[in-house]
């Protein structure tokens, strides 16, 4: 650790051969693992031309998957079947056939790089633009995390339905977006938190600073992901792992700094192309974090837009009367007619109504609106081909009354409009003394 603290500073020396191994192995497994992870080549083309990049890399595994299922079926049996199973690199069965596949061909790769070019003294400046290019990466992969905290669409405020949803009923996944949700401060903090270790990571001054600074940052993701069992555990271990190893070359003479109390020096070696062709091409390449920073946050303010105006259309109705037929149900437990209360919302995009039964049990309906003929159309999802249609009107203010043809059944429900913002949870503001 020491002596590769020390060629920071000294970029002629002769590194070790557990020096060179250890770089040659992890050049190949980070340099690998980035463009499975986070494809970057896909992330930055997609703020250039179109929003495909999910696509285009699941087309681009595809062609791994047959390869992926011979592998699991005679070495890893994980499991993996193409016919099921994504081609994504996350924590499905794909990427865990995939990363250790990985990790056995870098441990190889090196070994032939290292038998190859065994007369190689250091790999400084490799070492160098690598990092450099690490520090991007991790950039590119977290700006649209970060964006999307800060303008939290990532974890935007809860809907009714998550709002109506009992706590024993959620996974531990909806508990932390929702609990994030709830309090746009709170994501705009951890926003603003990822935000800046990127931005410090970007810069040669700030780097190592911004190695520790990420360094709690990613910490407390991947806490989070594992514990509370969110699907993106292999990638944010991998962005961890990443910047671990920008870290490691200054732990030692950190570790002097802050433990021993030792003045230190951080300088290392700036590398540069001499050819101007090259210059101009590394800033055109410093442009593309400014370019995907602008793109990502249009792209976001544009959905957050989108998250204010249906959270304000969104509505919440109790059922106060409901008729089948000539006959008026009261509202016993035991009918599996009655409703007991109506949710009108939207989800990133899809409108959707969910009808909650006596029991609280909900059954979910895409929904249409047609103003002209007063009529509402439900469409059961999964089944497409189920629909029930009502006409509706409004008898009073906060009313709505529907009539229509429910699970065979003539019905005329009418529905209390209930104000979501004076549920509990939504009403409570911040308050610095507390009445006690």
């Amino acid at each position: 650790m020491e002596t590769l603290s020390q060629q920071i500073n000294t970029p002629n020396q002769k590194w070790t051969a557990l020096q060179k191994n250890a770089f040659r192995f992890f050049f190949i497994f980070l340099s690998a693992t980035s463009l499975l992870a986070y494809n970057i080549f896909f992330m930055v083309m997609d703020t250039f031309f179109t929003e495909s990049h999910y696509t285009e890399t699941h087309k681009l595994f595809g062609i791994l998957s047959k390869p992926v299922q011979w592998i699991d079926v005679h070495f890893f049996h994980i499991g993996y079947n193409p016919e099921t199973n994504t081609p994504f690199f996350g924590d499905g069965r794909f990427g865990w056939v995939l990363l250790p596949t990985v990790f056995s061909l870098s441990i190889i790769g090196a070994f032939i790089w290292a038998i190859a070019d065994r007369k190689r003294t250091n790999y400084n400046k490799l070492h160098y633009w690598f990092r450099t290019y690490l520090c991007f990466y991790i950039f590119i992969a977290m700006i649209s995390y970060a964006v999307q905290k800060m303008i939290p669409t990532q974890m935007p405020y809860p809907n009714i339905a998550s709002l109506l949803t009992p706590f024993g009923q959620k996974n531990k996944m909806a508990l932390v977006w929702d609990f994030v949700g709830i309090s746009p401060s709170y994501s705009f903090f951890t926003g603003l938190c990822e935000l800046t270790g990127s931005l410090l990571l970007l810069c040669r001054r700030t780097r190592v600073f911004g190695t520790l600074f990420m360094l709690t940052v990613l910490l407390n993701v991947v806490t989070l992901n594992v514990f509370y069992n969110i699907g993106v555990k292999l990638n944010c271990m991998l962005l961890l792992l990443i910047n671990l190893f920008l870290l490691v070359p200054y732990i030692p003479k950190l570790f002097r700094f802050f433990y021993y109390l030792q003045p230190v020096s951080l300088a290392e070696k700036q590398y540069t192309f001499s050819s101007p062709w090259k210059k101009y091409a590394i800033i055109a390449l410093m442009l593309v974090p400014a370019w995907m920073s602008f793109k990502t946050i249009t792209r976001v303010v544009d959905m957050n837009a989108k998250n204010i105006f249906n959270r304000k259309e969104q509505r919440l109705y109790e059922v106060s009367s409901f008729i089948k037929g000539n006959d008026t149900l009261p509202p016993l437990l035991t009918d599996t007619l009655r409703w007991k209360r109506l949710a009108i919302t939207d989800y990133q995009g899809r409108r959707f109504a969910i009808v909650y039964k006596m029991k609280d049990e909900r059954d979910g309906y895409a929904y249409q609106v047609d103003s002209t003929k007063k009529i509402i159309t439900f469409t059961d999802n999964p089944d497409s081909t189920r629909k029930f249609y009502f006409s509706y009107t409004e008898p009073a203010k906060n009313k709505l009354l529907l009539k229509g043809k429910w699970n065979g059944e003539t019905v005329q429900v009418l529905l209390d409009n209930i104000d979501v913002d004076n549920l509990p949870i939504v009403k409570e503001k911040f308050t610095w003394v507390r009445k006690i």
